[in-house]
């Protein structure tokens, strides 16, 4: 039996129902409290919006590396030298010729050479300016931004699906391919539900 006809049946049976079909005041109380009953039904089983909210921003948040620690990091970075190591090696030659008080010279004079340069160096305009750290701000920015564009879609989608589920149990079509057409649409706004929230909605998400 549908859903909404229990209600409805439900509403018959009950006495202060059946005296507001005489009482336009009693009919409107009437009406709001099976409003209620219908908004309750559709919710039941089912995490609220402020817990899909929640899900949603994590997710969003793991979707992108968080940069509000990359300055700090590169500022630290410029305390640690950059060591360069250099070896060079010589090989000098002189050649003598002349005469000296003994007799005549002519000799060749090797002089090789090695040489081992270490060097460290500090660039410490970084502890002002860290590299990168415009980029970091605007990335930032965009990480919340993204945060919370996922934040208002999850808003619009479970109270699109609510209030699609409300119908179905309150006044469902009549017609089996609309009825269909409905059901098929309360799946794909669950799916994408899911899919924003990290499955949230089906009970996956940890």
């Amino acid at each position: 039996m549908p859903a909404g006809l229990v209600l409805l049946i439900a509403l018959a049976a009950d006495p202060v129902a059946r005296a507001a079909m005489s009482d336009p005041v009693a009919e409107l109380e009437a009406a709001g409290a099976l409003a209620l009953r219908a908004i309750a039904a559709a919710a039941a089983g089912e995490p609220d919006v402020l817990t899909l909210q929640r899900a949603a921003a994590r997710s969003a948040e793991l979707a992108s590396p968080d940069p509000a620690g990359y300055p700090a990091r590169a500022r630290v970075s410029a305390l640690l030298p950059r060591i360069t190591a250099e070896y060079r090696h010589d090989e000098q030659a002189n050649r003598v010729v002349g005469l000296q008080g003994s007799g005549e010279v002519d000799y060749l004079r090797l002089a090789p050479g090695d040489t081992y340069l270490v060097r460290a160096t500090w660039d410490l305009s970084s502890l002002v300016a860290a590299p990168g750290e415009l980029q970091a701000v605007v990335a930032a920015q965009a990480r919340a931004r993204r945060r919370a564009d996922a934040i208002a879609r999850v808003t619009a989608l479970h109270f699109e699906r609510q209030r699609l589920r409300m119908e179905l149990l309150l006044s469902p079509p009549a017609d089996p391919l609309a009825r269909a057409r409905a059901e098929l649409e309360l799946e794909r706004l669950a799916a994408e539900l899911d899919a924003l929230t990290g499955g949230k909605l089906s009970g996956e998400a940890p």
